[in-house]
């Protein structure tokens, strides 16, 4: 046993970009012609492309830490065949978060927090320490308060389905009842009348106080909150963000109420682990990344972020990218709603480099970028409308949010009606789609990777123009 676990006790148990000229006739969208796009760098390795959390970094000062442990370190205990979930190490409870790495808090005085951190990461059997970073809604920029009940069809104040083609869209697939996608947030009003008809239920458990799936959550029916540990992923009034992405998703779609999202046939999991501060914490995204990706999700959008660089939550990104789930996340809204460059000022998760990462900058009606948005020509792939978006909210409500956070779901529910399209594609083919399909402008060329907005209905045209594909030939993507 190493010298660090020597003093460990079992405490307890819990669960747990060169451009080709071509034709823009969208009519030959397979031409032979291509258009490539250059692709994220893949992470080869569980820490590529994420600095180092052992450095001389005093991270003393935070309060809530998360361990690795190096892979072939063994716990002290395993009652009964079961790995120990909690234990305690010096007087401190460490609580399992993923395969070899733990969260602990510290709740002591800061010379007594940096002595026993600095006595951690000396020990041979620990692979790094690093704060569990707090992490927060992309804000919400621009703020419409127009929140009200009613019935009428809001179609027509949804301008962005105008400007990325959806309805052209929905005349080629409006998605799949097969394709799951998780929202990654504070989580979703299940009971909203235009979202309850599309939510994600577990078919392998059931209301009865018993973990039917053998997950570690109890019920877990639309997913888990991992604010409050139970099965209730709800958003509340003061917790709208979660509902609101997912209505840009996938609200209903000709059921005469209120807004439409982009897919709307698709089943959407509720994974809550922003609070009602509107805070979270790195542990608490892990544990929501961990759980989309045990369910065999498509994709999973993430509408928050943090200036903080964690290896830990690259690892859960590194996990979902080995399992083949899209990961969409929101590229930020600067700093007091003013963008700036993530290539050289990173902003997380958009700036990770794996290749299952899709980042989403915000653009308004005219498709210029907003003032608040991020953006990068390396790390950010496309832009989508971010403006004064209409979507759903809690108590039958529908409001209008501004944000890179609403730009993002778009970009999901997008991502859906791709895949349904041509349910073979793999996720780096569908982001290769989505980037190579986008319309260009000169105002977005030198701020995304592919210097455009998305649009739908040119995506889905070119997932059904390579849907004879063989298996290891080239995707076509012609200049558009």
């Amino acid at each position: 046993m190493n010298r660090f676990f020597i003093t460990a006790i079992v405490a307890g148990m819990t669960g747990l970009l060169g451009c080709a000229d071509g034709s823009s006739d969208s009519n030959n969208l397979a031409g032979s012609l291509s258009c490539e796009i250059p692709a994220r760098e893949t992470a080869t390795d569980e820490f590529a492309n994420v600095m180092s959390s052992n450095t001389t970094e005093d991270i003393s000062t935070f309060q809530n830490f998360i361990v690795k442990f190096k892979s072939d370190t063994e716990l002290p205990l395993q009652p009964s065949g079961r790995p120990v979930r909690e234990f305690s190490v010096k007087g401190v409870t460490f609580k399992a978060l993923s395969k070899n790495t733990h969260t602990f808090s510290l709740d002591m005085a800061s010379e007594d927090r940096k002595r026993y951190i600095d006595d951690l990461k000396a020990d041979q059997s620990v692979d790094y320490v690093e704060p569990d970073y707090p992490i927060q809604f992309i804000d919400v920029a621009g703020e419409d308060e127009i929140s009200e009940e009613t019935n009428d069809t809001y179609f027509s104040r949804q301008w962005m389905h105008q400007n990325v083609q959806s309805e052209k869209a929905w005349t080629v697939t409006t998605g799949s009842k097969d394709i799951f996608v998780a929202v990654l947030d504070s989580g979703i009003d299940y009971t909203h009348k235009d979202l309850k008809n599309n939510m994600w239920m577990n078919p392998q458990e059931k209301v009865n106080g018993i973990d039917d799936d053998n997950n570690g959550y109890v019920d877990d029916i639309y997913g888990w909150n991992f604010v409050s540990n139970n099965a209730n992923p709800k958003t509340t009034s003061s917790s709208n963000h979660g509902s609101h992405v997912a209505g840009i998703i996938g609200a209903t779609g000709s059921n005469n109420t209120g807004v439409v999202g982009i897919a709307p046939n698709v089943k959407m999991m509720a994974l809550r682990f922003i609070g009602e501060s509107g805070t979270g914490s790195t542990s608490g995204a892990i544990r929501g990344i961990d759980y989309a990706v045990s369910k065999r999700v498509f994709a999973i959008n993430n509408s928050w972020g943090s200036r903080g660089t964690s290896r830990s939550l690259g690892d859960a990104i590194l996990r979902a990218e080995k399992a083949g789930v899209l990961f969409l996340v929101a590229a930020g809204n600067g700093s007091n709603h003013v963008g700036f460059n993530i290539d050289r000022t990173p902003w997380y998760p958009a700036a990770y480099s794996n290749s299952n990462v899709l980042a989403v900058a915000a653009t308004r009606m005219d498709d210029s970028l907003t003032a608040f948005s991020n953006f990068g020509f390396m790390k950010v792939d496309v832009a989508a409308p971010g403006a004064q978006i209409l979507s759903t909210v809690s108590n039958q409500a529908y409001q209008n949010m501004s944000g890179t956070s609403m730009a993002t779901p778009l970009v999901t529910g997008l991502a859906v009606l791709v895949k349904a399209a041509n349910p073979k594609l793999t996720y780096k083919e569908v982001i290769k789609i989505i980037r190579g399909s986008v319309d260009r402008n000169a105002s977005l060329a030198n701020k995304v990777a592919s210097g455009g907005r998305v649009n739908a209905f040119k995506a889905v045209t070119l997932a059904t123009a390579n849907i004879n594909k063989q298996p290891d030939a080239k995707l076509e993507i012609p200049c558009l």
